[in-house]
């Protein structure tokens, strides 16, 4: 029976993923976020208004565009800005 190599799950991701959020990464801007995120714990804390705007460009249809605005706003990367979108429009 082979062995697989131990992954963290919570950061197991297709290479597609890895790929893109390093590219980005490369290609980003450097700019001093308005609402920098905790690096250590991947935690983005952003104002009221800004949430709900956030929610507004969801139910609008306009996903990607959150997402990079969180990015914009934190300096976070394509997944800790995706997962952030993904928990906010979760919330009520």
């Amino acid at each position: 029976m082979a062995r697989r190599k131990s992954v963290n799950p919570k950061h197991s991701e297709p290479p597609i993923l890895a790929w893109l959020e390093k590219e980005f990464a490369r290609v980003r801007k450097e700019v001093t976020p308005l609402y920098p995120y905790d690096a250590k714990t991947n935690t983005i804390h952003l104002p009221q208004g800004i949430e709900e705007e956030l929610r507004l460009l969801v139910l609008m249809g306009n996903k990607v565009e959150a997402v990079k605005r969180v990015t914009q706003l934190t300096g976070a990367g394509l997944r800790v800005s995706k997962d952030y979108i993904d928990n906010l429009v979760g919330k009520k």
